[in-house]
């Protein structure tokens, strides 16, 4: 008895797994990279209503601001780093992988294309501790350098720090740099 009702057990999980996978595929996005978006979008419910510290420095002027952000104000302080998605049918084997007990790395290949060129996800005693990107766009006119630093407490595992530096080169014009450092209390 105890076999059939492990048996039968085993066989609807794996139906619904399949079931789970078809809808997977059906979305066109492939998984197989670390997944920053929902990431993040996962750690904003809980610092909802928490204090946000800015330091702005634009071109040299600094400028700082303290801010309670709700989720929607959240999603738009953290969008650099859900645009750092790389987990897009049409990158599904764009990116080289390397995997270690402290680090996974995806790097983007040689000749493929993609803004994101380097994703590295740093972990402490099996939990993610930081999470950088380089990203990279680029034509004959335009180009903007972008490097995000997500740094998790590392006991609460929520979001306590981010750091982003982009500059942006227009043809004839000086570059802009910008740098943002922030901190989560």
């Amino acid at each position: 008895m105890n076999v059939k009702y492990y048996l039968s057990s085993l066989l609807v999980l794996s139906m619904c797994w399949s079931c789970s996978n078809i809808s997977d595929s059906a979305k066109g996005v492939e998984t197989s990279y670390f997944p920053i978006k929902e990431f993040v979008e996962a750690k904003i419910p809980v610092i909802e209503g928490k204090t946000l510290r800015k330091e702005i420095n634009i071109n040299g002027k600094n400028e700082t601001t303290t801010d309670i952000p709700n989720a929607e104000e959240w999603l738009k302080e953290l969008d650099f780093f859900l645009q750092a998605d790389i987990n897009k049918a049409v990158l599904a084997n764009a990116y080289e992988t390397e995997r270690s007990e402290k680090f996974l790395i995806h790097e983007l290949k040689e000749g493929e294309k993609g803004k994101v060129k380097k994703l590295v996800i740093q972990y402490l005693n099996g939990e993610v501790k930081q999470i950088s990107f380089n990203a990279l766009t680029e034509n004959p006119f335009y180009s903007s350098k972008t490097r995000g630093v997500l740094v998790l407490h590392s006991e609460t595992r929520e979001i306590d720090q981010y750091t982003i530096e982009n500059i942006q080169e227009v043809v004839f014009s000086k570059p802009n740099k910008l740098v943002i450092s922030a901190t989560v209390h």
